[in-house]
């Protein structure tokens, strides 16, 4: 079987999807053309900016795939190359582009609010309280998967021998028989992020074209990584890890234009031309008679017994591992956190959200596609899956893109192996600089939700806004009134002084909760290495997206439409996810107390809250049923 046949059914699946399933959720949202989005009605030039769509799109999609799309499939493979497609597929389709787009639409409609607010409003406080406490550890958790990821994409070297390198190769520089290649992609993210700020004011201030900006972003691509190669960045994981740290801490705070949106915009064009160069790749085996799938030696189309034995049983822990390939909680944190601040008319929510998603199920299809043809299952197994030790996930799909390379254009192993390292990067990195803003802005959330009845707060709140006005989770912004309607008597301000005032005043400074940000994030990153965190990582981030989707059940019960297309999906990530979290409860965090306490702990919090939310979600649900047979 040609892996070209593979790739052409994955495509006309996913344009399917797009084509015909998009629209309808449209319709069912009641999206509006002419409708004024936030980012065109408030335009603070921090957070909410207008934007056009196609560099909207870049940041995005540079935000949510992540490691998720390429990391994921790895791992999950192991269940064989048919059912690791199935899911990547249909979940991708009928509930992570669902669950991307309708949380993207409804954070826009509901004045560029995340998720929690929303939850706030429809649902009631204490299920804000509980969300947001779910959501910072979450985030914490995506923080630290990918900072650990970073660094060891950044820092990897790799045998000389698996690579074939040839003693006068001049490629890679080789130290103790070992290849450098994560120094390259190093100095590559120091030179894009250095170039972010001159591309933002270009787009933004100067009003480039986007074309124009296009081409000047893939030059710096193109020279960063032939800075890259010429010299090398060599430093240690634990370094990488503090850099990329002390790097986020500043990104979080400032406009989001001078590093987020501008590096994004920068680095997307490596992963454009990536997913470009794996299609050409993978047709030109194909066509070259070598990518045909190894039907002896190779994956096979159905490995679930072996899967489940290594692994655990397929169901929940194959739909767990392979997260943003198919539907994704963490998503929805991007689109109400930066995303629908930038969204300069609701179409664009299809466009971004939807579409989005659709990219990065084909990204995951190309990179399974890449370990079918490249690797056999026993190679595979050895650098993924070892007996004993832990495997390498990132060397894994390096190689497979490396020697699917060498098989389908004829190019090095070392030079495929590279490119696969540079595409990683650019996902990891870009995924980091969104999550650590969206945990600065999930903790303001909360001192202002704890701590909004002190004059501190309130001289942001309600001495300058009406009582209805509500913080955006940025600065204090004031926008329209809630769609639900309310009736809050005005707070008593509390007026404080001496050490109370000091310390209140200091948590609204962002580098405060940034530093908080990324406190959470190398506490668990520095005690728990990726291969730790991704099961409860994964089961969280699943677990959020039912969430998600069954706050979007809410809004749509509320203003009396279809909910089957977000309330099915919810219930069957529901109870995957929380099956997936009792798992890891019994059978690892468990007996390995008291040395998994930060895992485990974070596994009951989410549990915990998950309870909870689902109690007010029921209960809001009845009363949503009392008044529409009242009102019939």
């Amino acid at each position: 079987m040609s892996v070209l046949w593979i790739m052409l059914a994955a495509g006309v699946i996913l344009l399917l999807g797009g084509r015909f399933y998009a629209p309808v959720i449209g319709k069912v949202l009641g999206e509006k053309a002419e409708r004024i989005t936030p980012a065109v009605r408030i335009n603070d030039g921090r957070d909410y900016v207008p934007t056009r769509t196609p560099v909207v799109f870049a940041h995005h999609y540079a935000s949510i795939a992540g490691a998720g799309p390429i990391i994921g499939p790895v791992l999950a493979i192991l269940y064989g190359w048919g059912p690791a497609l199935l899911w990547i597929l249909l979940g991708g389709v009928f509930l992570g582009a669902v669950h991307d787009y309708v949380a993207t639409y409804l954070a826009m409609r509901e004045g560029g609010k995340n998720l929690t607010v929303i939850a706030r409003r429809y649902i009631g406080p204490a299920a804000f309280v509980m969300l947001l406490v779910l959501l910072v550890a979450i985030l914490a958790l995506v923080c630290a998967a990918f900072l650990d990821l970073s660094a060891t994409a950044l820092t990897s070297k790799v045998d000389a021998d698996i690579l074939k390198l040839s003693p006068g190769q001049r490629l890679l520089r080789v130290e103790e028989g070992q290849a450098i290649i994560g120094g390259i992609a190093s100095m590559s993210v120091i030179i894009i992020t250095a170039c972010s700020p001159l591309m933002g004011f270009l787009y933004l201030k100067r009003k480039w074209p986007v074309w124009l900006c296009s081409f000047l972003a893939i030059v710096i691509c193109v020279v960063s990584i032939l800075i890259g190669l010429r010299w090398p960045l060599t430093v240690e994981p634990l370094t990488w890890k503090l850099m990329i740290s002390g790097y986020v801490l500043i990104s979080a705070g400032v406009p989001v234009w001078l590093f987020l949106q501008s590096r994004d915009f920068i680095n997307v064009h490596i992963l454009y031309m990536a997913i470009v160069l794996l299609v050409v790749t993978l047709v030109a085996a194909a066509l070259r008679g070598g990518g045909q799938i190894m039907q002896a030696s190779g994956i096979p189309l159905n490995n679930w017994a072996e899967g489940s034995s290594k692994l655990g049983i397929g169901w929940p822990v194959m739909f767990v591992m392979i997260a943003c390939g198919a539907v994704s909680g963490f998503h929805s944190l991007c689109a109400g956190g930066t995303t629908c601040k930038q969204l300069n008319n609701e179409t664009a929510a299809r466009r971004v959200g939807f579409y989005g998603m659709l990219l990065e199920s084909f990204l995951a299809v190309c990179v399974v596609c890449c370990l079918i043809v490249g690797l056999s299952l026993s190679d595979y197994k050895g650098y993924c899956h070892p007996d004993v030790g832990s495997g390498n996930a990132v060397l894994t799909f390096a190689m497979g893109v490396g020697l699917t390379m060498h098989v389908g254009l004829g190019i090095p192993i070392a030079a495929g192996a590279l490119g696969a390292m540079l595409m990683l990067e650019g996902f990891l990195v870009t995924t980091l600089d969104t999550a650590i803003r969206l945990t600065r802005y999930m903790i303001e959330e909360g001192w202002t939700t704890f701590f909004g009845k002190y004059d501190v707060f309130a001289s942001q709140t309600e001495l300058k806004h009406p009582p209805t006005g509500e913080l955006a989770g940025t600065g204090g912004i004031a926008v329209d009134a809630p769609e639900v309607e309310t009736h809050v008597a005005p707070p008593q301000i509390i007026p404080t002084r001496g050490l109370l005032r000091f310390l209140l005043s200091g948590l609204k400074y962002y580098w405060v909760n940034s530093g908080l940000a990324v406190a959470l994030m190398l506490v668990l990153a520095l005690t728990n290495g990726y291969n730790a965190v991704w099961p409860v990582f994964g089961s969280a981030n699943q677990l959020l997206a039912a969430l998600a989707l069954l706050v979007g059940t809410t809004w749509l019960i509320h203003h009396r439409r279809p909910v089957w297309y977000t309330f099915l999906p919810a219930i069957f990530m529901l109870i995957t996810s929380i099956t997936m979290l009792i798992r890891l409860l019994i059978v690892d965090y468990g007996p390995k107390w008291p040395g998994s306490a930060p895992l485990l702990i974070s596994d009951v919090v989410v549990l915990a809250m998950t309870a909870g939310i689902l109690s007010f979600v029921l209960r809001t649900w009845r009363a949503e049923k009392r008044l529409k047979i009242q009102s019939a």
